[in-house]
């Protein structure tokens, strides 16, 4: 999606919409219960065509000893007339560029109101894998599970933009682990997780393109040669559905990243793909190697096998506390 706009990794082609106001709860409107993803984008409208300038009857009927005798109120008249579009564009920049500057330039000390905010109700939906977080999607019809290390953040879409080289990624439905412990990479994580879709019926190939866009997209670093996927070879496996169960295919790969932020050592990327309809659903998790907390391929197999439906006799509405600013 091009809508977080940057270039790359290593300077923030990574993409979070909990960052942005407005994209809180976003989900693919298109989305299959199991989830898909679908954007689009509006030309402006043509704006008006711009009035042809008219000669001016002054500079042309008044010598410059006339101009000397006029009045000194005439004498003005058009830098009075751009007074008021210089305001205009002074209020604009004014009300774009902060709320600091609209609290800097008061005249009085009343203190701004305090805000509440309620967040939406959301569904939860219990764990499978003891003792971790389920993490499901808008309206509690599939989940997953993460260890307790992890952030769940269902409400959050994040991924990498399209650019040359890199086929970029969007996930859903998101869990994170390690958020900001990189200085070198102050929006980026350990690991991660969520949901995608591929163009194609065939799971294998779906989760094969999934771990191949994620390690691209995520771990080559600007300029640099595109990082190495390596996939291994696709595991058949059984994915939980109401009335029983259907066969998914689960692949991991091993990413050597190029010139990435933060330089791990390796990344392991990890994909389950379920047929639906004309295309795959994906969930995807992934973790770099060699640091503090890391995922082991194990937990990233646990995350991926805990993929499933979920019942409505299992799923709960709750509202999350409201907070004041």
């Amino acid at each position: 999606m091009g809508w977080f706009g940057r270039k790359r990794r290593d300077d923030g082609g990574y993409r979070d919409n909990a960052a942005l106001s407005g994209f809180g709860g976003y989900e693919p409107s298109d989305a299959p219960k199991f989830p898909s993803a679908g954007y689009g984008k509006t030309d402006p409208a043509p704006g008006a065509a711009e009035p042809e300038p008219q000669p001016d009857p002054m500079r042309q009927t008044l010598t410059p000893a006339q101009l000397k005798r006029r009045p000194p109120g005439k004498v003005n008249l058009r830098l009075a007339k751009a007074v008021p579009i210089v305001i205009l564009i002074g209020v604009f920049g004014y009300n774009v560029f902060s709320a600091n500057s609209h609290r800097s330039a008061r005249t009085d000390d009343t203190p701004r109101a305090p805000y509440t905010y309620q967040p939406d109700p959301r569904v939860v939906v219990p764990p499978v894998v003891a003792g971790w977080q389920s993490v499901a999607g808008k309206d509690g019809s599939y989940a997953y599970d993460v260890p307790p290390s992890w952030e769940p953040a269902p409400t959050t879409l994040h991924g990498w933009d399209p650019i040359a080289g890199s086929p970029g990624i969007n996930l859903t439905t998101s869990a994170f682990l390690g958020r900001h412990s990189c200085e070198e990479d102050p929006v980026g994580q350990i690991g991660g997780a969520g949901f995608t879709t591929e163009k194609t019926d065939d799971p294998a190939e779906a989760a094969r393109k999934a771990v191949t866009d994620l390690g691209i997209s995520g771990y080559t670093g600007q300029g640099a040669p595109a990082a190495k996927v390596t996939p291994g070879a696709p595991e058949k496996t059984q994915v939980k559905i109401e009335n029983g169960t259907r066969e998914g295919t689960l692949v991991v790969a091993e990413v050597t990243p190029s010139n990435a932020p933060c330089q791990p050592r390796s990344v392991l990327a990890g994909a389950l793909a379920l047929a639906a309809g004309e295309k795959s659903a994906v969930l995807v998790a992934y973790s770099e190697q060699g640091r503090p907390g890391s995922a082991s391929r194990d937990d990233l197999v646990r995350i991926l096998r805990s993929y499933r439906a979920v019942p409505a006799v299992d799923r709960s509405t709750t509202t999350p506390p409201p907070t004041t600013r």
